[in-house]
């Protein structure tokens, strides 16, 4: 259950903190600045749920992984979202 619930604290952790940049195409317009801070305050619990799991060295691995493989996922998604078909 730790382990579904890290996974998902941190995809909508890492997802609000990429809609606020002017970046972003996943939404029309980008959210407000301090979403941020939801999205960090969503990181941590996400921390603390790997760390009640794994052992201390093995839950920040595993989160820092989880976060870098999101933030390269969601924006080659979005190449996805805007094709339109023939």
């Amino acid at each position: 259950m730790f382990q579904v619930t890290g996974l998902v604290l941190t995809l909508v952790g890492v997802i609000m903190i990429y809609a606020t940049s002017k970046h972003q195409k996943l939404l029309p317009q980008s959210l407000p600045k301090p979403i941020i801070l939801v999205g960090l305050t969503l990181l941590l619990f996400a921390l603390l749920s790997w760390v009640q799991l794994l052992t201390t060295t093995a839950a920040v691995f595993t989160w820092l992984f989880t976060i870098i493989a999101i933030l390269i996922c969601v924006p080659f998604s979005m190449i996805l979202k805007s094709r339109e078909p023939h």
